[in-house]
């Protein structure tokens, strides 16, 4: 199998969520002061790309330790839906879902830089496309930036909260440019925080040769 990283480096000058600190790299030791490089790291849990629990928005809901592996790896649908601004039902109708439940986006936020300046106008899902996917049984969506859902500064993250409250794992941030819709085997691993409502991830999509 051919494994493709679709994660983007985390680094000091990468683009965040609007109100989101930048992750500071702090070096402790050096080698040429203590013989071995050492550092410290800080950054929000929803940085680059990035899981988002269902803890995020749902009370009580699963913490990022909490999701079960077997949602974070397995066969994935990758879906280009370039065009559009807004993922409907309709770009989902003629899709076979019948054994899928892991689905990605691949939209024009491909084309969007992950350095600089937040980009408020981006692809993002319906809140009547989430609902489809919930009702398909669907248990992973992914995106090609920060959010799954259109930015609005009021907004109350009415995507999010269906997903999440359904139980659905959203994976947002992936770097999907170079990748061809299909099918691919999708590995999807946080880091182990305790309690927390999200994480970075290392993203892999497989593929066989």
């Amino acid at each position: 199998m051919k494994w493709m990283d679709v994660t983007w480096k985390i680094h000091p000058r990468m683009t965040m969520w609007p109100g989101s600190s930048q992750p500071v790299f702090e070096r402790t030791s050096t080698h040429e002061k203590d013989g071995l490089q050492s550092s410290h790291v800080s950054f929000s849990a929803h940085a680059g790309t990035h899981i988002d629990a269902p803890r995020h928005f749902i009370p009580g809901g699963a913490t990022i330790d909490e999701i079960p592996v077997e949602i974070l790896a397995g066969p994935c649908l990758l879906l280009d839906v370039s065009g559009c601004s807004l993922i409907e039902p309709s770009h989902l109708a003629n899709v076979e879902w019948k054994g899928i439940e892991r689905v990605v986006f691949r939209t024009d936020n491909s084309a969007l830089p992950m350095e600089g300046d937040f980009q408020e106008k981006y692809t993002a899902l319906s809140l009547e496309a989430a609902k489809y996917l919930i009702e398909r049984g669907i248990k992973l969506v992914g995106i090609d930036y920060l959010s799954i859902e259109k930015y609005e500064p009021d907004s109350d993250f009415a995507v999010h909260k269906a997903l999440l409250g359904a139980g659905v794992v959203i994976v947002e941030g992936l770097k999907l440019k170079d990748l061809a819709p299909g099918r691919y085997y999708l590995m999807a691993l946080p880091l182990l925080l305790e309690g927390s409502d999200g994480s970075p991830a290392r993203v892999l999509l497989g593929k066989d040769d």
